[in-house]
């Protein structure tokens, strides 16, 4: 079975469940990601509506869950309706595999009218969904190694581990790759990511406290394709259609349930597949500018669109603004704040001295009259190309640094 055809499977087989039962019923992972759910029509409670819409069980519904002991249970459990408010009765089903649980089918009883010897009868369907389920995370388990030594630092590690990655079919050969990374706006570690809404051919691992995406960059006319390229190629390692900003924003929006504080996603431009410690510092960069940047649920920052805040990827930004700065220039940052938006708006405007003055609502002469203090100030020649470069760069990093 090709890895793709997984889901359409799965849900087959939830789809089987419900008919079988007569329960609305849904399959979730051992994280509790929304894997595939059967129709509801009317007969749903509101931890069900929450967890379908959010595509994951919120923190407090897992933990009422936990409770019941589910993760090691062997057996089919009854869920009672008065475990917490807004929660219909309801059948949890592990989903085990040779002793382990990959994770859990739920069905909605809140007339407690589907019997033990019902449920038990769905072994034969729950066979099939724990094979699948224990491939499908297994691949997942290695790939997280694979992935860390694929940003890594050590250029043998990467190597070796794109050369594992390519051999198993979770890459293809000889392709650039761009990077995804996730990091939550109020800090602390992003967890996992719901792997079952993401297109095929994307990989996934945590990075410290960050979550982190492979997807295989979609090839230019005159590359080689994937079946060319490597006699290993199953559909996983074909790059999807969706964008990386596309891929970006529905991982990162999956994780919003958990992390209503808002989660930045920085994508890298494509680099070779054994070079992703380059591709990981332009994610770094983005996601720097993103943390700092515009509020917003999810705010995703691409590398290619960081300006001169693309230097980001090199060095800290403290350290970058020690090397750019002068005294010249710190004489305008510690001045007259309008002298001061009155470089940064003309500066950003190539100098184009209309364009300013309506910006700025001032008059023309004003803002000739304002330049000339601002040339007085610092020193600097606002007519040579040269130092409007060096005090562009500097004003650019003084503002990033707020």
């Amino acid at each position: 079975m090709a890895v793709d055809s997984e889901p359409t499977q799965l849900q087959e087989l939830v789809d089987v469940v419900a008919a079988r039962t007569g329960a609305p019923t849904t399959l979730e992972d051992r994280d509790l990601h929304l894997v595939a759910s059967s129709g509801h029509e009317e007969t749903v409670d509101e931890v069900r509506r929450r967890s379908i819409l959010r595509r994951r069980s919120s923190p407090e519904v897992q933990q009422v869950f936990a409770s019941f002991g589910i993760a090691a249970a062997e057996h089919p459990l009854r869920i009672p309706a008065d475990a917490m408010p807004g929660l219909y009765a309801r059948w949890c089903v592990p989903v085990r595999w040779r002793g382990v649980a990959y994770g859990y089918l739920w069905l909605l009883d809140p007339g407690e009218t589907v019997p033990f010897s019902a449920v038990d009868a769905l072994a034969d369907v729950v066979d099939q969904l724990a094979v699948s389920m224990a491939r499908r995370a297994r691949t997942s388990d290695h790939t997280s190694w694979a992935v860390a030594e694929l940003l890594s630092a050590d250029a043998g590690a990467r190597a070796r581990a794109a050369e594992e990655l390519q051999r198993d079919g979770l890459l293809p050969a000889h392709r650039e790759v761009v990077l995804i990374g996730l990091a939550r706006r109020d800090g602390g570690p992003v967890g996992p990511v719901n792997t079952w809404l993401l297109p095929r051919g994307v990989l996934s691992a945590p990075i410290g406290q960050r979550g982190a995406l492979v997807q295989p960059a979609s090839p230019s006319p005159a590359s080689p394709s994937p079946a060319s390229a490597s006699p290993a190629s199953p559909s996983s390692a074909s790059p999807s259609s969706a964008s990386p900003a596309d891929v970006a924003e529905r991982a990162a929006r999956s994780l919003l349930a958990e992390h209503t504080g808002g989660v930045v996603a920085g994508v890298s431009g494509p680099v070779h597949v054994t070079d992703g410690y380059s591709g990981w510092r332009q994610v770094d960069a983005a996601l720097r500018v993103g943390l700092r940047g515009q509020s917003g649920a999810v705010v995703v920052r691409q590398w290619a669109d960081l300006g001169v805040l693309r230097l980001l990827s090199f060095a800290e930004p403290d350290e970058l603004a020690r090397t750019v700065g002068d005294a010249r220039a710190q004489r305008l940052l510690d001045g007259d704040p309008d002298l001061l938006r009155t470089a940064q708006t003309y500066l950003d405007l190539a100098g184009n001295a209309q364009r300013t003055a309506a910006a700025l609502a001032i008059h023309r002469q004003t803002l000739y009259h304002r330049l000339r203090r601002i040339g007085a100030l610092t020193g600097y020649d606002l007519d040579d190309g040269e130092d409007r470069l060096a005090l562009h760069v500097v004003l650019k990093f003084a503002d990033f640094r707020g």
